[in-house]
């Protein structure tokens, strides 16, 4: 885990702290400082950073090197020291402190992962504020014997982990999305004869997958089952790591959504009934922005198992004004499970509601 702290070289708490942030860490993550800011961009700009660490508020630097950080891929920290405490705001507010809230202060502390806030003043500031609900207590042992180096090393590497452990989907990268496509195609038919030979061909060996991430991505998505059985069919290892021990952040109000099975019950006269029953469920996840990948697999199954009397649902499905709806839910299935045309009921339809379905099923654990 690398980690790019950037803070204010004048404020010598600031900078005993981060310091002895990296002496406390040793060899548990690679930290790397930045006081200046041509600094902190060359840092950027020359190799890729996990998390950027912030410490302190209202400097107008921190706007473009978050930008910068976020546009690499880095997860964003913030400690604010107290510097968003109201005495501190009050101080010089019309003429710096709320342009800076407006410009780009408070949107900074939104988009970050966690703040670390370090007493119970600043914990009842930081929630009157309500800018992040994310906050994360850990003291200063530069200004307190509350805690020591070594706690408070290990409390921000545990705190750097959780940050990591989130939304993992966002840290896989193109080919591995497509190396899980494939297993999940695996664990759904149960047979590798319906696989392409190319994608079983380009599968990584097994020490080389990045299991941490997948397996966290499957259990946070409750397709820990199919992904396992797609890794066993193939006949890949997978290590034990006991996923439900990791801690991590779901985004706020976050609600786990329910399976399209037991919502629509069993008691249907035909299949086409059964499938117009799924369709007006994913209408109404979609609407609440909770359709996942779950419901995508619980339904590729679905249509692989039985068949319908295409003609006769397609006419219902636009008379249900689901036409359409389920048109892209086929081409997302083909995207994400490998369904293919022989088992769809409808085409698929890839429109631009199509790609925005995508990004709701991606990014619906992001923070």
């Amino acid at each position: 885990m690398r980690i790019l702290h950037f803070y204010q070289a004048e404020d010598t708490i600031i900078a005993q702290h981060v310091a002895m942030l990296q002496e406390g860490m040793g060899l548990e993550a690679e930290n790397h400082m930045a006081a200046q800011t041509n600094d902190a961009r060359t840092l950027l700009q020359g190799s890729h950073y996990d998390i950027l660490h912030v410490h302190g508020c209202w400097r107008n630097a921190s706007r473009s090197i978050v930008r910068l950080a976020l546009r690499q891929g880095c997860r964003l920290v913030i400690t604010p020291h107290g510097q968003l405490e109201p005495w501190i705001q009050e101080d010089n507010y019309w003429q710096e402190k709320l342009p800076k809230r407006v410009l780009y202060q408070q949107a900074l502390i939104r988009q970050a992962y966690a703040v670390i806030i370090q007493g119970n003043m600043e914990q009842e500031c930081m929630e009157r504020l309500g800018w992040n609900k994310r906050l994360v207590t850990i003291r200063n042992c530069v200004i307190t014997s509350s805690i020591s180096k070594t706690d408070m090393a290990r409390q921000t590497f545990k705190l750097y982990q959780k940050v990591m452990d989130t939304n993992t989907w966002e840290l896989l990268t193109a080919e591995m999305r497509q190396q899980l496509k494939t297993i999940l195609m695996a664990g759904i038919t149960g047979d590798v004869r319906w696989l392409p030979q190319s994608a079983v061909g380009s599968l990584s060996p097994a020490p080389s997958l990045p299991w941490r991430e997948l397996l966290l991505y499957a259990h946070h998505e409750q397709i820990t089952d199919t992904l396992q059985r797609g890794l066993r069919i193939l006949h890949i290892e997978f290590p034990e790591i006991d996923v439900e021990q990791i801690d991590h952040f779901w985004p706020e109000d976050y609600q786990e959504a329910p399976l399209i099975s037991p919502t629509i019950g069993n008691q249907f006269a035909s299949e086409n009934d059964r499938l117009l029953a799924s369709f007006r469920v994913i209408r109404k996840l979609i609407s609440n922005g909770q359709f996942s990948i779950k419901h995508l697999i619980e339904l590729d199954r679905e249509l692989r198992q039985y068949s319908c009397e295409e003609e006769e649902l397609g006419e219902t499905l636009k008379e249900r004004q689901l036409w359409k709806l389920a048109r892209r839910t086929m081409q997302v299935m083909a995207d994400r499970t490998g369904l293919t045309i022989g088992f769809m009921p409808v085409a698929p339809l890839d429109d631009y509601k199509t790609r925005s379905l995508k990004r709701q099923i991606d990014n619906h654990l992001k923070l």
